[in-house]
């Protein structure tokens, strides 16, 4: 196992290089190779850790649930923007970014920081940490636990590897039977996996919106790149006389490129950040963080980014909690469990092509989709209690000699 995790130790480093040149994001290279500064040990330490803003986001209630128990919390990340909104939303919690898999990195972090217990939300398998937590008998899960079908193709080639590794946790808490037997079939351990269903459906939104829209508006949540974006500006061609189309870039250092794209398909754009409330728009590109989920409270239709090309989608747990009508392209593949749900309860609308799309925009001016949000809310309603059964996991882990 040593050799494994010695000769995959070179891949960090590629993907960090990688990840910073080629998405045009600069990494806090500093913070993934030395430990945060923290206070003297006086409770027991539960790490989190949501490699991105998705993950961040589904731990707030599992965090808001520990903070009652007595811990300390700390909550690493991986990518810029989940640091960013994980400092925001956790004040009171230490933030810092989760360690480059390299062995000496990992055991200076894991010597400084002496957790108890580390909960990693859905799944984020480096071996040379887990080994090495493992070894320190440190309490490891994993929660709101999922894996994909192309994450499955992959780790099932390396299934000894990975038998080895999901060994070495304490319980790994997937959102359903579909990912239980995926996990299964990469040599998870039988009496150590569990379906507790997904986190993200327990949460509140307090909006952090101070945009006010007047007209009557669509928002695209999330767009990937700018073929996605081209593909909603095409879809709602004609429609700028009846409403506003709001565009929220996934990362707001796309921007720029959003509002190229808008210009090109003949509208008239303008960046959130340079709006004062007055001036026409056609087209708004948001390039703020955390006013997207505000948004979607008086949106006629959400649409959700990363559906549209081959980019696995991404959460409609959110305009579903303001009963916003959803809809989505054909690639959902990372919420393939959820996608399937809503649709075949008629809580959010398929779309392959903008012909398609332009036709749900018009039953969205139309106010003829305003039951579909109903139910899109309702089965909310319907997914929520993951929270407190992964709670009760982690609490007994700790309870039992």
């Amino acid at each position: 196992m040593e050799v494994f995790t010695y000769l995959l130790a070179p891949f960090p480093l590629f993907y960090f290089y990688a990840s910073s040149k080629l998405k045009g994001r600069e990494f806090e290279v500093k913070g993934k190779f030395n430990p945060p500064d923290l206070p003297s040990k006086e409770k027991r330490r539960l790490w989190f850790h949501g490699v991105s803003v998705g993950e961040v986001l589904s731990l707030a209630p599992l965090l808001k649930r520990m903070a009652e128990e007595d811990f300390e919390l700390l909550l690493s990340t991986t990518t810029s923007t989940g640091y960013r909104v994980a400092k925001r939303k956790f004040p009171s919690v230490p933030v810092f970014y989760f360690p480059l898999d390299l062995p000496h990195v990992v055991e200076k972090f894991l010597k400084r920081i002496q957790p108890d217990g580390i909960v990693i939300a859905e799944t984020e398998l480096w071996p040379n940490f887990i080994k090495r937590a493992c070894k320190r008998d440190i309490k490891l899960f994993i929660v709101n636990g999922r894996l994909s079908l192309k994450s499955l193709r992959w780790y099932k080639r390396i299934k000894p590897l990975m038998k080895n590794l999901l060994g070495c946790f304490h319980c790994i808490c997937v959102q359903n039977e579909e990912y239980r037997q995926r996990f299964l079939q990469i040599g998870a351990p039988r009496n150590k996996l569990f379906v507790t269903g997904n986190m993200k459906a327990d949460f509140e939104i307090k909006p952090e919106v101070s945009l006010k829209i007047k007209e009557p508006y669509i928002v695209a949540g999330s767009t990937m790149d700018r073929e996605e974006d081209a593909f909603v500006l095409e879809a709602f061609k004609g429609f700028d006389k009846r409403g506003k189309l709001i565009i929220a870039p996934r990362h707001p250092e796309r921007a720029e490129q959003t509002l190229e794209a808008a210009l090109e398909a003949g509208f008239l754009p303008v960046r959130r950040t340079a709006w004062d409330g007055r001036g026409d728009w056609q087209v708004m590109v948001l390039d703020t963080m955390g006013e997207l989920a505000g948004l979607y409270e008086g949106a006629l239709l959400s649409i959700i980014g990363g559906s549209i090309k081959p980019f696995g989608g991404h959460n409609l747990l959110e305009p579903a909690y303001f009963s916003s009508p959803i809809a989505f392209g054909p690639h959902m593949e990372n919420f393939f469990d959820l996608a399937e749900q809503f649709l075949s309860e008629g809580a959010a609308l398929l779309f392959k092509n903008p012909e398609e799309l332009r036709y749900i925009i018009e039953k969205a001016f139309g106010g003829e989709l305003e039951e579909v949000g109903r139910r899109a809310r309702g089965l909310l309603e319907k997914l929520k209690g993951a929270v407190n059964d992964n709670a009760s996991f982690i609490l007994s882990a700790f309870k039992s000699p």
